[in-house]
């Protein structure tokens, strides 16, 4: 594989990645649309799944499936979801690399085509969206908001983060919220449309032997007309925590739910970031981690307890399933690893495979087109394109010394507890 995509910036706030490779049976296109985690957010988040369902050109299902099978068994996907302090609002298609196409067809091109066709020329019938198709997608993402409650896990998770920077965007659902998915209109979601045009910043990003350069004279096109002002979602770091804050939830779960929200001491999302991957790989990254090996086999406190690091943020989440009774020797435990560290107790064990483990990470991004599109494609607000192997050359490059002095830049913010509420009833999982 190319290691090294080609990058260009087609207009002003718009970018394009391409990976031209001929190693995968599939090729990948991605458009990414990034606007400030802000204000109401809810008919933003119904665009993308709104937009892959049509266009000006495909009016319906049958029109559009019919295309679909015309590139081969094409298929889309939509998605919303939160980098920073943005929403990141996406469109994606997945089909049959160009090198197996029976007529010498373009199918990159064809389907880079399509996806620009459904954001920029939607089916707006007497100017609006259609207000049947806006009630039903309404009802889907309603239904797609209220389902974090059934996954326990996550549900403490995201309550922990929105505890944690409630003074922040991040605390912010990029789904927006109940009211506001109710209030969708299909002027609203016009509204929608027309702001993230003017003022996303986006990236398309191709994977596959179609991937070349050529594409990009079309996203500039696409993207270069009158008014267009886009606006570039800036995040808050806070290197440090203040005073600890603590929350305790409870309901009918069979399973307690700790999760400890940390700064990692970062200004921005380079700032010491190889440093402290490793360091949370140790802590609590993979099954080598002290998470693992002490918190959860040798004191058998948890039912699983890991570590992970949003870098887009600065922040880490400490996660894990216990008897509520236990929570406190629970936090405790967690928190004499990370104060181990801090006090340099990484064996050389513990280091090694933690750069092992990191390394082989980064090699699989080349695995699968999907994988390699999933890593371009959330780099929308990066000013610098990295690649895998720039990555794993910076982890290979981190001392213990320094993971130790990253460990000591991390600060705990939130304590999050969802208890049982009662015993025997099970939640679901």
């Amino acid at each position: 594989m190319q290691t090294q995509p080609f990058v260009t910036q087609s207009a002003p706030g718009v970018r394009y990645c391409a990976l031209e490779t001929d190693r995968f049976k599939t090729g990948q296109v991605d458009i990414s649309l990034a606007l400030p985690l802000e204000g109401e957010l809810s008919a933003g988040a119904a665009l993308p799944f709104f937009l892959h369902r049509s266009c000006n050109r495909y009016r319906d299902f049958t029109l559009l499936n019919g295309r679909l099978a015309e590139l081969y068994g094409a298929s889309l996907t939509a998605n919303v979801k939160k980098t920073g302090e943005a929403q990141v609002l996406s469109l994606g298609i997945t089909f049959v690399d160009d090198r197996f196409a029976l007529a010498g067809e373009q199918i990159t091109r064809e389907c880079a085509g399509l996806l620009l066709d459904m954001i920029f020329d939607p089916y707006l019938p007497g100017g609006l969206f259609d207000a049947a198709a806006v009630e039903g997608e309404k009802r889907i993402l309603m239904e797609r908001y209220k389902s974090e409650l059934d996954d326990k896990r996550r549900y403490a998770l995201l309550r922990c983060s929105r505890l944690m920077c409630a003074d922040e965007k991040y605390g912010s659902n990029p789904l927006g919220s109940e009211e506001g998915i109710r209030a969708i209109s299909p002027l609203s979601l016009r509204s929608a449309w027309e702001k993230m045009l003017s003022t996303a910043v986006a990236q398309i990003t191709v994977v596959g032997s179609g991937a070349c350069g050529g594409l990009a004279q079309n996203l500039a096109e696409k993207f270069s007309f009158a008014g267009r002002q886009p606006v570039l979602p800036e995040t808050l770091f806070i290197e440090r925590a203040g005073q600890t804050r603590r929350y305790t939830e409870r309901q009918p779960v069979s399973q307690g739910k700790l999760v400890l929200g940390l700064r990692a001491g970062m200004r921005n999302e380079e700032d010491n970031a190889p440093a402290i991957r490793v360091m949370t790989d140790i802590f609590g990254g993979s099954t080598h981690s002290k998470l693992f090996t002490v918190v959860r086999e040798k004191m058998s406190l948890c039912y699983y307890c890991f570590a992970g690091l949003i870098a887009d943020k600065g922040i880490l989440f400490v996660q894990s399933g216990i008897d509520s009774e236990k929570s406190a020797l629970a936090e405790e435990a967690i928190l004499n690893q990370l104060d181990e560290m801090k006090n340099g107790k990484i064996t050389q064990k513990e280091y090694d495979a933690s750069l092992l483990s990191l390394s082989d990470r980064y090699a699989s991004v080349e695995d699968s087109s999907a994988a390699a599109l999933q890593w371009y494609a959330a780099q929308v607000l990066r000013n610098e394109i990295k690649t895998p192997a720039g990555e794993r050359e910076k982890i290979s490059r981190v001392t213990k010394a320094q993971a130790v002095e990253a460990a000591r830049s991390v600060t705990l913010d939130t304590v999050y507890m969802l208890e049982s509420e009662k015993e025997g009833v099970h939640e679901g999982q």
